[in-house]
């Protein structure tokens, strides 16, 4: 019924799925009346009754049930796609992790859980080295299967009660309650152990390994944004130390989360696109606009201030997810430009990162 979309009147439930083909499940009803419920995007599903007796339904229940149906099925149709937008601004649609937004407010909620009852908890910051050279030697496909297979250990080899999230790229973040600083130190030897192995699987040699970071509350800090800026400082110190840090760029990146322009040499108008991060010899944007590697691009930062832009060639495309960019070779005065549009990405990522952090906090 569901694929005519022609409602019955007094079917018979034993021939519906489930009972046809089983001859060990018997049903005691004998009437069913049903009906498609259609949405805008079409068909959602199928509101059914059923009666013991035969023929038990006419034409009026039949009426009744088309006159409510529309109204069912639209509701159905906006709950659940309201429940999906939740999802999707909670979850990291490539592992299933909760993303950045869930782990600020369960780290919330797991410390004010620890200052009540006296707690100790710590948290883990952890980002990959070597991740480049996947994606460079092996393909962007092959990176995110890495990215899966790590966050599949995570979920597996942490406590029930840990709460892993990913932060976004390569760097992944695990607020682990009750765990002490020696355990914490083993754990972390866990991870470098899980992150070497998923390399290992995809590129079938040791390319892979982890940086981890750890702060400990309250020893190193009593709010959220103190727990991850130390961890993450320490996280940054270790993978200075690392000697399979061999990822090392021309110019330093700097990670950020900025809504810019972009438009290709082909004119138009201008797409959006969000900035994830960005360094002086180039950069890296999420959108889904798919364009060819070695097409010109052009990108705005601000939208009030069109100096604050930048020329390149599309590097890398990755279908679905983004786009890699090599800024064009600069002059002093480029230079000097770029430093301005870096000024205000940095700026711009630590007053939303700040009023974000503030808004949970009054929440």
């Amino acid at each position: 019924m569901a694929h005519n979309r022609k409602p019955i009147i007094n079917g018979n439930p034993s021939v519906e799925p489930g009972y046809l083909n089983d001859p060990s499940k018997f049903s005691t009803l004998r009437s069913a009346l049903a009906v498609p419920l259609e949405g805008i995007s079409g068909v959602i599903g199928v509101l059914a009754l059923y009666r013991g007796e035969r023929d038990a339904f006419t034409s009026d229940h039949l009426r009744i049930l088309l006159a409510v149906s529309g109204k069912m099925a639209l509701s159905i149709e906006n709950a659940l796609k309201y429940q999906q937008a939740e999802d999707s601004a909670t979850t990291d649609y490539l592992t299933g992790l909760p993303n950045a937004r869930s782990l600020f407010l369960q780290l919330d909620r797991e410390l004010a859980r620890c200052k009540r009852d006296n707690l100790a908890l710590t948290v883990m910051v952890s980002d990959m080295d070597g991740f480049k050279q996947i994606n460079d030697r092996f393909g962007h496909l092959e990176g995110n299967r890495v990215l899966r297979l790590f966050a599949q250990s995570l979920k597996d080899g942490c406590r029930e009660y840990d709460y892993v999230a990913r932060m976004g790229g390569d760097e992944f973040v695990i607020i682990a309650p009750g765990l002490a600083a020696d355990s914490a130190g083993k754990k972390a030897e866990q991870l470098r152990g899980w992150a070497k192995q998923a390399g290992n699987e995809v590129c079938g040699e040791d390319i892979l390994s982890l940086s981890v970071g750890l702060a400990l509350y309250p020893d190193d800090g009593k709010d959220a944004e103190q727990l991850l800026a130390e961890a993450d400082r320490r996280m940054y110190l270790e993978k200075q130390k690392q000697l399979s840090y061999k990822d090392r760029r021309s110019h330093p990146r700097l990670k950020c989360r900025v809504t810019i322009e972009m438009q290709t040499e082909t004119g138009g108008t201008p797409l959006f696109a969000n900035l994830t991060d960005v360094s002086l010899g180039g950069c890296y944007i999420e959108t889904s606009t798919i364009v060819s590697p070695g097409s010109k691009i052009k990108l705005g930062f601000s939208m009030d201030d069109t100096s604050l832009s930048a020329e390149g060639v599309v590097a890398r495309l990755d279908p679905g997810s983004g786009l890699a960019i090599q800024f064009r070779e600069m002059n002093r005065e480029g230079r000097e430009r770029m430093l301005k549009v870096l000024e205000f990405v940095q700026k711009t990522t630590t007053f939303y990162n700040n009023r974000y952090l503030n808004s949970l906090t009054k929440s």
